[in-house]
């Protein structure tokens, strides 16, 4: 039986009708979260206020490439996840007056940037197919970074937190640490030409593989201040630049470098 209205659904989603002028449900759309990292995970949550509809009733949303989902809570609904469509449908909708069904959604790892999640949403009345857009909503992706490195940011160096009237500090040894900007990884080795060309850098891009990922960097700074005000002078709407750190070559985190360069360096006035 459930197979059935399972293949129903899918015959209803794709055959002809047409769009009603104002939907008879109320239906809303909430993720748990504005954020998510790369290779992570957030929820979608679609609610239903049925206004005493009584009928067939299916949601289908297209997923972002890459991404992959898994049913949390259906309400009697029927969910599957297949060539990157999630649909619940129920062959009548639930007494209750309120519906809510939520999934969870896992990121890819090379995944950057806003992603819009839209839909489709579909129902029966008066024996007529009524077709209506689910409310659209987006998340923010961004690359994992280790806590240690926005506490260190936050708290080793003065300068970090933007005070001017702090002294800098200057490397009087040899220099063992050096700090770049990221601006993508990737599963899959890019072509370095193309990256610059598609975000319009003229900066010399680096690439190197880090945790079985391609990491492309930009600049080579011997402070951490001389890469944060770098950083701050790219685009953040086409990319999302952060710092890295290495140690004699060997990638650390920037709660490392900060640590060591908090013991070796002194402060100049």
């Amino acid at each position: 039986m459930r197979k059935l209205i399972f293949l129903l659904a899918i015959t209803f989603a794709f055959s002809a009708a047409g769009n009603a002028t104002e939907s008879v449900v109320r239906i809303a759309q909430t993720f748990s979260q504005q954020k998510a990292y790369a290779g992570g995970y957030f929820f979608v949550k679609i609610s239903i206020e049925r206004r005493s509809l009584d009928s067939f009733f299916l949601i289908e949303q297209e997923l972002p490439k890459g991404c992959e989902a898994i049913g949390v809570e259906s309400q009697g609904a029927i969910f599957s996840f297949k060539d990157g469509k999630v649909k619940y449908s129920w062959l009548r909708l639930p007494a209750e007056e309120e519906i809510q069904v939520m999934y969870k959604i896992i990121l890819p790892f090379e995944m950057r940037g806003k992603q819009e999640l839209a839909g489709k949403y579909y129902y029966i009345e008066d024996e007529e197919k009524k077709i209506f857009d689910l409310p659209s909503n987006s998340i923010e992706v961004i690359e994992y970074i280790a806590p240690s490195d926005s506490i260190a940011e936050k708290t080793l160096l003065g300068v970090v937190n933007l005070d001017e009237t702090k002294p800098e500090y200057v490397d009087q040894q040899k220099v063992d640490l050096e700090y770049k900007v990221q601006i993508l990884s990737s599963t899959q080795k890019l072509d370095k030409d193309s990256i610059r060309k598609e975000y319009g850098m003229k900066e010399k891009l680096h690439e190197e593989n880090f945790n079985g990922l391609y990491k492309y960097t930009v600049g080579s700074f011997t402070t951490y201040e001389q890469a944060r005000d770098f950083k701050n002078k790219l685009d953040y709407s086409r990319y999302i630049p952060f710092v890295i750190a290495y140690n004699r070559g060997v990638r650390i985190t920037v709660g490392e470098a900060m640590n060591m360069a908090s013991k070796k360096r002194t402060v100049t006035k």
